[in-house]
């Protein structure tokens, strides 16, 4: 099971199997799932009407049953009329560049440092337009 999957979900297979994540019965299956997910503007989109849709509705319960009572599309729509979604994807998408990109950030040597530490020879920081200088602190 990956970190974020439902361990409460019944149809989850437990055992690995298939493809690299598990979830899917072959790895040509998880590549489809992969290609067919949004990227770029739609992925962030999806990730501002979730995100709203959260704030609106911050219990799983009530959530599901608001979208299995009128739909996706219709809760979406009438959200929409409240808060425009839409406006608020392209400020996030037009906020650019980061306002400093040379950074160094400290870290004490403990387990709970290693996604700062690893990111660096990861590439995770320079996938984001950021120079990150990881540096240990005494501690």
């Amino acid at each position: 099971m990956a970190l974020f999957d439902n361990p409460f979900d019944a149809k989850r297979r437990l055992a690995r199997g298939g493809c690299s994540c598990g979830a899917h019965a072959s790895q040509a299956a998880h590549d489809a799932e992969s290609a067919a997910a949004p990227t770029g503007e739609a992925a962030l989109e999806r990730a501002v009407d979730g995100a709203v849709m959260r704030a609106l509705f911050p219990h799983d319960a009530e959530r599901r049953a608001f979208l299995r009572s009128v739909g996706a599309a219709t809760a979406l729509a009438a959200v929409s009329q409240f808060f425009p979604t839409k406006f608020a994807a392209e400020a996030f998408a037009q906020a650019g560049k980061p306002e400093k990109t040379d950074l160094k950030v400290g870290f004490i040597p403990i387990t709970c440092a290693t996604p700062i530490i690893m990111a660096k020879p990861m590439g995770f920081y320079e996938k984001q337009g950021l120079n990150v200088e990881v540096v240990k602190t005494a501690g």
